[in-house]
């Protein structure tokens, strides 16, 4: 018991160092380009950097389902059913699929949408895109293989590399002056770059834990499911500005400050828990002894966290936002205090998500983040009140329902674990 606590305690840091790094490394990318190409370029890479990880946070629904299943072969979880399986798959041949498919269909579509999407010069922008989102499907599953075998280190090790390598590309790309495509391969390249050399690292392990149970055919199903939920939580946390902007209506110096205010006030809480989704997966998926307390510790942890973020920003959000970005920036108190509130409430979905998956509820785990977008994009788009209303009612409202749809799945059994008992 003390072996397992120390790892587990061992783990957690790492996986908090890998996320803390990563996060910072994306956040100073962001930065440091939008003075360097001015308005006009910091829009095509914006857009390119969006459209790149609305696709990263679909495929996330890989690494998620690759964790639980990697975690119950190796008899972590649900040993009823691992014991009595016939058939098994290979995770990783299974994301190799998928990698096939997205680099032959963004590589091959993209010029007929590249510059429309992006802008004037990006013919050949889709090309990087479709190698990362090609790479990024075979590094969820191989995300997944590590966190389902507890091997924390090499987990945070890929996250290092890939947000490190990410800015010094990018900076030398921004010092030597080699434009937007330069640019655009800078971002794309850390996926496959990181994933050789983990898996160089890691290879027998990776290669020795890649069969989960069931057939493929259960393996696409189960994936299907839980790729459907990405879907939908992508569009609540990295394409929601972009619904803004659809839905605003309302003058884009507004529209700015709160997509600015958005990613600001999430960043505190929706970056730790979605970094440690996989861990809460593998150990949720684990005996059932425990199991509701360390649940019921991770939500107090999300709720203490947004009330605390909140009362920060209700004191000061505002003048900080006008000290380090302009007084166009300056949104009210109410507002971010809102948002802040918007994000636990993200998190707080995030989590019960994380508990339906592990517990094999695949149809209510993609129910609920399904219920939470369709719900945050009707009140955004038809409520009679102003933008920041909506975005806050929107974002609070449909994740809470969503949230209830997972916590529905928790109070009842699996009809297959019924079964094997």
């Amino acid at each position: 018991m003390t072996n397992t606590a120390t790892n587990a305690r061992s783990g957690l840091a790492l996986v908090l160092t890998g996320t803390v790094v990563s996060a910072a490394s994306s956040f100073i990318v962001l930065l440091i380009v939008a003075p360097a190409l001015g308005a006009a370029g910091y829009k095509q890479f914006s857009v390119y950097w969006s459209a790149l990880f609305m696709v990263v946070a679909i495929l996330f629904g890989v690494q998620q389902e690759s964790t639980r299943g990697v975690a119950a072969a190796r008899g972590i979880a649900a040993p009823e059913k691992t014991a009595t399986a016939q058939h098994k798959t290979s995770v990783l041949r299974f994301a190799l699929l998928i990698a096939v498919a997205l680099l032959v269909l963004v590589g091959a579509t993209s010029p007929l949408w590249s510059e429309a999407l992006f802008g004037t010069g990006t013919a050949t922008w889709g090309v990087p895109l479709a190698i990362a989102v090609a790479a990024y499907a075979i590094v969820a599953a191989t995300n997944g293989i590590l966190a389902g075998t507890s091997q924390w280190a090499a987990f945070a090790l890929l996250a290092v590399i890939d947000g490190v390598l990410r800015l010094v590309l990018v900076g030398l790309a921004l010092g030597l002056h080699l434009g937007g495509t330069a640019l655009a391969w800078a971002v794309a390249i850390p996926f496959p770059v990181s994933l050789a050399v983990v898996f160089f690292i890691k290879a027998r392990t990776i290669r020795a834990n890649t069969l989960v149970a069931g057939t493929a055919g259960s393996l696409a199903a189960n994936m299907s499911r839980t790729l459907a939920a990405s879907v939908a939580a992508a569009i609540l946390i990295n394409g929601f500005p972009v619904f803004m902007s659809l839905f605003g209506r309302t003058d884009d110096d507004t529209l700015g400050a709160l997509n600015l205010a958005v990613i600001l006030t999430r960043a505190p809480i929706l970056v730790p828990i979605n970094a440690l989704q996989s861990m809460l997966i593998a150990r949720l998926s684990g005996a059932t002894a425990g199991r509701n307390r360390l649940f019921a510790l991770v939500l107090a942890v999300i709720a203490t966290l947004t009330v605390l973020v909140a009362g920060v920003v209700w004191l000061w959000g505002g003048p900080l936002l006008a000290a380090f970005f302009g007084e166009d920036f300056l949104l009210s108190a109410s507002t971010l205090a809102g948002l802040v509130a918007a994000a636990g409430c993200l998190g707080v979905l995030t989590a019960t998500g994380a508990a339906a998956l592990a517990l094999e509820r695949h149809s209510f785990f993609a129910a609920g983040w399904i219920v939470a977008a369709a719900f945050a994009l009707a009140i955004l788009a038809f409520l009679p009140a102003s933008l920041e209303t909506r975005i806050v009612l929107g974002l609070v409202v449909g994740p809470l329902l969503g949230a209830v749809v997972h916590l529905a799945a928790l109070r009842t059994r699996n009809p297959e674990q019924q079964r094997g008992e």
